[in-house]
């Protein structure tokens, strides 16, 4: 199925079919500080498990980044 992320198309397996799933699908499970936008609404941490993936949504993930 087919969805945006980050202003990009990507390609992505049906069974990808929520937010926990797409998380590592993207290897970002090991980052500690990101935002996930679907749609233009932020999705709470704990909704990541019952949010759907579906073809055509629209994510932005921003990550946040330390330094000096």
């Amino acid at each position: 199925m087919e969805i945006m992320i980050n202003g990009e198309k990507v390609e992505i397996a049906a069974d990808i079919d929520n937010i926990a799933k797409l998380i590592e699908h993207l290897d970002l499970k090991n980052r500690r500080f990101f935002i996930i936008e679907k749609n233009r609404e932020v999705v709470k941490k704990e909704d990541y498990t019952t949010t759907a993936v579906v073809a055509g949504d629209q994510f932005e993930i921003v990550h946040f980044v330390g330094g000096g």
